[in-house]
């Protein structure tokens, strides 16, 4: 499983950037994240109730000395989604909370439909065992079929 101890933070992590380095290369930049000042983005636009409301809040902000880049080699397929237009389905067998390794899911389930990746009359699935991993974040929900693991790395940004 992929984990960088931010399941118990309570809030995801931020996509940074998301590229396709070299022939079916994806790499994914993500900073984990923390909770910002109370009241640091209360501007309540002419709205009083608004600026309330926020200067009760605490912004999520991404944390700069906490970031990865994720390599997928070969990945076979990947989707961004954005979250806002994402629901929970049970049917769907998970570990993880944001970043995830799928057992069961339905985009698994369509990878013979919308690619040339097949179970073969002897069971093996061709091109390889393939895995669905999803990367949970603030907005996006990246998911990506791919036969390898990913390559997980920090970047170092401390000055």
């Amino acid at each position: 499983m992929i984990s960088f101890g931010q399941e118990d933070a309570g809030h995801g992590p931020f996509l940074i950037s998301l590229s396709e380095e070299y022939d079916n290369d994806l790499k994914l930049v993500v900073s984990l994240s923390y909770p910002g000042e109370q009241g640091e983005n209360a501007d309540d636009m002419g709205i009083p109730a608004l600026g309330e409301i926020l200067r009760k809040s605490r912004p999520i902000c991404p944390d700069e000395n906490q970031t990865y880049e994720i390599l997928f080699q070969q990945y076979i397929l990947y989707q961004t989604r954005n979250e806002s237009y994402t629901s929970w389905d049970d049917y769907e067998i998970r570990k993880g909370t944001y970043f995830i390794i799928f057992e069961k899911s339905r985009l698994l389930d369509a990878l013979p439909v919308l690619t040339d990746c097949q179970i073969l009359s002897d069971g093996t699935p061709y091109p390889g065992n393939w895995k669905h991993y999803g990367i949970y974040c603030q907005n996006h929900i990246i998911d990506v079929i791919s036969c390898d693991k990913p390559e997980i790395k920090k970047i170092n940004n401390e000055e």
